[in-house]
Formats: C-alpha cells, sequence, structure tokens
C-alpha cells in the first residue's frame, strides 16, 4: 500500500509539475528561440536554442512518460498487483546497452525477446551470416528499424531506429577493443561519470530525432507558409509568429 502511494505521488510530480514546467512553460520558449536562429549554418538551424531545445524536451517526455508510467504501476500495486516497473533511472545509463535496460523496459524487453533473440536464432539456423559479430549487429538493425517502424512510418522514427542500431553496434565494437585493451584503457569512477556525460547527450541526440527536430520542422514550415501568406495579403512585413 505505502509503495503504491509512494508511487502515485513520484507519478503526480513527474508528470504535472516537472513535466509541466518543461512541457508547456520551458518548451515553446526554447522553440521560438530555435526558429528565431533558423537560418544559421547554412540555413540547417542549429544553434544553441536548438540544443537547448534538445535538453528541454528530453526532460519533458521522460517525466511525462515516467511519471503517468508510475500511476499505472502505483494502481496495480494498490490493487495487489506487482507491476513490472517501466524506467529506472535511464540518465545513469553507462552506455546505450545500460540505457534501453533502464528505458522503457516493458518495450525495450519484448523487443528484445521476440525480435532481437529470434532474429539471431534465424540467422544462425540458416546460417545467413558466418561470424557471430556480424550476426548480432545484423540482429541489431533488424530489432531497431522495426522498433522505428513500430513508432509510425515517418522518416524521423526510421532514422531515430537506424540511430539507435548504429549506437548500440557502436558500443559493442569500442567493448570489445576495451576488454582486449585492459590495460591501456582506464576504468575509474572518472571514466563512469565521463560515460555517463556523453550517454545523456547521445540520447538527447536520438529524442531530437525521434520527436523534437519533426516538430521543429513542422513549426518551421507552419510558420512560413503564414508569414507568406500574411505577405501576399498586403500586411506587410512579418516578424514573428506564434503559432
Amino acid at each position: 500500500m505505502g509503495q503504491g502511494v509512494h508511487r502515485l505521488f513520484l507519478g503526480l510530480l513527474y508528470k504535472f509539475v516537472l513535466g509541466y514546467l518543461c512541457g508547456t512553460v520551458l518548451l515553446p520558449i526554447v522553440a521560438h528561440a530555435a526558429l528565431l536562429h533558423r537560418g544559421m549554418v547554412w540555413g540547417l538551424g542549429l544553434s544553441w536554442p536548438l540544443v537547448g531545445y534538445m535538453y528541454v524536451y528530453s526532460m519533458y517526455l521522460f517525466f511525462d512518460f515516467a511519471g503517468y508510467s508510475l500511476f499505472a504501476v502505483g494502481v496495480s500495486n494498490l490493487m495487489g498487483i506487482n507491476t513490472p516497473m517501466n524506467f529506472n533511472q535511464p540518465f545513469r545509463a553507462l552506455n546505450i546497452k545500460d540505457f534501453w535496460n533502464r528505458w522503457h523496459m516493458t518495450l525495450s524487453f519484448w523487443f528484445r525477446d521476440f525480435i532481437f533473440m529470434r532474429t539471431t536464432f534465424f540467422i544462425m539456423k540458416h546460417k545467413l551470416v558466418r561470424q557471430r559479430v556480424h550476426v548480432s549487429q545484423v540482429a541489431y538493425l533488424v530489432n531497431f528499424l522495426i522498433m522505428g517502424f513500430w513508432h509510425g512510418v515517418t522518416w524521423y522514427y526510421i532514422v531515430y531506429g537506424l540511430f539507435h542500431a548504429g549506437a548500440i553496434i557502436i558500443n559493442d565494437i569500442w567493448l570489445r577493443f576495451k576488454k582486449r585493451h585492459r590495460q591501456q584503457v582506464p576504468h575509474n569512477r572518472w571514466t563512469r561519470a565521463l560515460a555517463v556525460v556523453v550517454m545523456f547527450h547521445v540520447v538527447c541526440l536520438s529524442f531530437l530525432i525521434f520527436f523534437g527536430i519533426s516538430k521543429y520542422i513542422v513549426v518551421y514550415t507552419r510558420n512560413e507558409v503564414m508569414i507568406d501568406g500574411c505577405k501576399s495579403n498586403g500586411f506587410g512585413n512579418i516578424t514573428r509568429f506564434n503559432g
């Protein structure tokens, strides 16, 4: 009972306080600032406000998602049902594999068991790929590509899936290199802290691809259409449009 109540109130804090602060208060501000700098870096829109948008959106996504997941777990606990947690401090992950063992665990574990493992067994059974290392790499690509399509048949979801597939393949290559060169590669609390920082930024970048960048592009396109329409109707020069 006590654990269920604790999770309900924690979910309340996450979704309706921190999620509201990030998604409703801060996100429109940094999105507008990013739009004002959309002509920077050869028209790509890369700017510090866009970096701020990336961070704020990532925090909003986590607190909103983890918040209502905690509601579901807390209610089930009050009903005497031991529902597994869906998040386990994902931003403390040391690498991308560790992240997927902490983030949206109900989904990631399902994909691991029913897509990744079955793809691996299928490839090995039919000897489609000889080297075991390459078997896992192909299985990662299939797994995360399907995960991208599962979110939606749009380019940014597909790129998001491929991004994580590439990240986890690179992570495996690094771990094998690190295992072969244990004496040369330091491993201490400072390197662990660095790993957490690097992983946090990699994940935030993937979230910008996942939904943040698409929302940014939609707002940018809508603003341009509205501004052009107002100019063509004789309303003069418009420098700002709040959509």
